[in-house]
């Protein structure tokens, strides 16, 4: 059985990449920014790390020395569960019924909405040619939005005290094991309001002000914007994580290349690899300590690459070997309709492995379908996923290349990270993959309603 998994999802893999080039074509859409990035990171790396039996570092070691990897957790899952090839057999089956059913689910978009699907196609083959459109002549009620936002983000970053926090990590010198202390204990906001205006929604309108301050010459609204931005990174720098302050610079980055160009040519790819890679490499060197001996590139490439792929493994060695398939209780409302005491999956993961209340182990979002309905749950939250993407891009591509839109793409990239890494259901709103871009239809709403009164 565990060979024929690896074919499957090795076929699975096959056909979602053949899907990204001949039908997506390469188009910087939140469609295939979802493939795309699943096939980078659970694509031949998930294979190749539990074919190694979950060994770090298994095909950097031959180039680098002296790394310094982490242990694998495979031995104690081991140790709970026994036998872990019908666990990775589940994992591997389940990623092939992920890829083939985010594939349906583009595709039954396209069906259902033709029209839609066919002017999308026709914006994004012409997009190169296309000037920029500014949406709106007056951007009184956008200039409203980012101001209120930063007043917002602001009176939570002078109560919260995020400047002495971020002073306070960064004293913290040549002790990483202080840092991650202070930062599991003071990272963060305890506000979920301001947790979601950081993450989904102010990127976006940063994104979106600048773009329309250029185009419009409005230096009120850039003046806006620039405040905005430095409310918004300080947020990013407090969650004391290197990952949020560095996407937010690649989301501004990305925006910028769609007023340019959405195809992604080789030396597109070449030239953002490069920059993502040095991103990455001075946030992580500036958030974490290293010791002697440990390698900052290993390092990162073990936390995107492999750390991901052994959560996933986690969470499908507990259910349904130490916890039974929650049957729907791992999401809020059913629980709640079931009288039943809501836990989410990554809380019972992180703890069963753990022995921690304090770690979570969210993972990939077929995690948390796979948690609740097994194979169903897969199938069916995977078509989800593929449909709400290819609706955005269907919805929002379709009106052409403007501001509002290249913003909105910008935005719903952090949604496509947030599905990587939990549930369906806090990427569409608290990764902003839904919640953004219906902030942004609101707003372009409102804006359009002003122009006709």
């Amino acid at each position: 059985m565990l060979p024929l998994s690896y074919a499957a999802a090795a076929a699975a893999m096959f056909l979602a990449a053949s899907y990204l080039i001949l039908r997506l074509r390469f188009y910087i859409t939140t469609t295939s920014m979802f493939v795309g990035s699943l096939l980078l990171v659970y694509g031949p790396a998930s294979l190749s790390f539990t074919l190694s039996s979950g060994e770090y570092g298994f095909l950097v070691r031959p180039w680098m020395s002296d790394v310094g990897m982490p242990s694998s957790m495979f031995p104690m899952m081991r140790a709970r569960v026994g036998d872990l090839d019908p666990i990775i057999a589940a994992v591997n089956f389940s990623l092939a019924l992920m890829y083939l059913g985010i594939i349906l689910g583009i595709e039954a978009i396209n069906r259902f909405f033709p029209a839609l699907a066919a002017s999308t196609d026709t914006t994004l083959g012409s997009w190169r040619t296309r000037s920029v459109e500014n949406d709106a002549r007056d951007h009184r009620l956008l200039l409203g939005v980012i101001s209120a936002l930063f007043l917002l983000m602001l009176s939570y970053s002078i109560k919260e005290n995020h400047i002495g926090t971020i002073e306070h990590f960064f004293s913290i010198k040549d002790d990483n094991t202080a840092r991650n202390l202070f930062r599991a204990k003071f990272s963060g906001s305890p506000s979920y309001l301001y947790r979601v205006a950081l993450g989904a929604v102010a990127p976006m309108f940063v994104i979106w002000g600048l773009l329309a301050g250029v185009f419009s010459r409005s230096w009120t609204l850039l003046v806006a914007v620039f405040m905005l931005f430095l409310i918004t990174m300080v947020g990013k720098i407090e969650t004391l994580s290197k990952a949020p302050p560095a996407f937010f610079v690649v989301q501004i980055m990305l925006a910028g290349l769609l007023t340019r160009t959405n195809k992604v040519s080789w030396r597109t790819a070449v030239a953002g690899v490069a920059v993502l890679a040095v991103v990455i490499y001075v946030t992580t060197r500036l958030i974490v300590i290293f010791p002697p001996g440990v390698s900052a590139i290993a390092a990162v490439y073990s936390r995107v690459f492999e750390v991901e792929n052994e959560t996933l493994v986690e969470n499908f060695a507990v259910f349904p070997h130490l916890h039974p398939f929650m049957w729907g209780t791992n999401l809020r409302p059913i629980a709640m309709l079931m009288g039943v005491p809501y836990q989410p999956a990554f809380n019972i993961v992180g703890y069963i492995w753990y022995n921690s209340h304090d770690i979570t182990s969210p993972s990939l979002f077929i995690a948390d379908a796979w948690a609740d309905f097994s194979y169903a749950g897969v199938i069916f939250f995977s078509i989800l996923a593929g449909a709400v993407c290819r609706i955005l891009d269907i919805t929002f591509l379709s009106r052409g290349k403007s501001v509002a839109n290249i913003a909105v793409l910008a935005a719903t990239s952090l949604g496509v990270l947030t599905l990587l890494t939990t549930a369906l259901n806090i990427a569409l709103f608290s990764g902003g993959l839904l919640l953004a871009p219906l902030l942004a239809g609101a707003v372009m709403l409102a804006s359009g309603l002003n122009r006709a009164a």
